[in-house]
């Protein structure tokens, strides 16, 4: 079961990570944002392997933010692993690249994600698009777990 009060982002890159943290932050949503750094992090944690495997402390998310380029995992290979499994079938992934290659759109999107947005260059923008996109996915006014 999906908990809704919490999103897992997978971005590999620091800085693009903390901008997304003080982003989202920024939006003043009530969901708690877990970063993590690569699609094998990602797995794990849905699968609750450890180091994620503290549910309390790792609760499942209700929506994933989806880096594409990321070491040992990429976020193709993410996508086919959730398009595999049951449990996952619902939860919302939301890719969020710095790509605007129309194949990479057309191969997420093949592959189960349910939006492609390619990261825009300010943190204003990417305060707005997260809120949209977050708004979009998950229920308004879920606390945060």
């Amino acid at each position: 079961m999906l908990a809704h009060g919490t999103i897992l982002a997978v971005e590999d890159q620091a800085n693009d990570a903390l901008l997304l943290k003080m982003a989202y932050n920024a939006t003043e949503l009530p969901y708690r944002l877990i970063v993590v750094q690569d699609g094998q992090c990602a797995v794990d944690y849905l699968k609750g392997a450890p180091p994620y495997d503290e549910r309390v402390k790792y609760p499942l998310p209700g929506m994933l933010l989806l880096d594409l380029k990321t070491p040992r995992k990429d976020g193709f290979d993410v996508l086919a692993w959730l398009r595999k499994s049951k449990e996952f079938s619902a939860l919302p992934v939301v890719v969020l690249s710095c790509s605007p290659r129309e194949s990479d759109m057309e191969l997420a999107k093949e592959l189960g994600a349910r939006e492609y947005l390619v990261k825009p260059l300010g943190n204003q923008e990417l305060t707005v698009m997260l809120k949209g996109v977050v708004g979009k996915w998950l229920p308004a006014g879920e606390p945060a777990a």
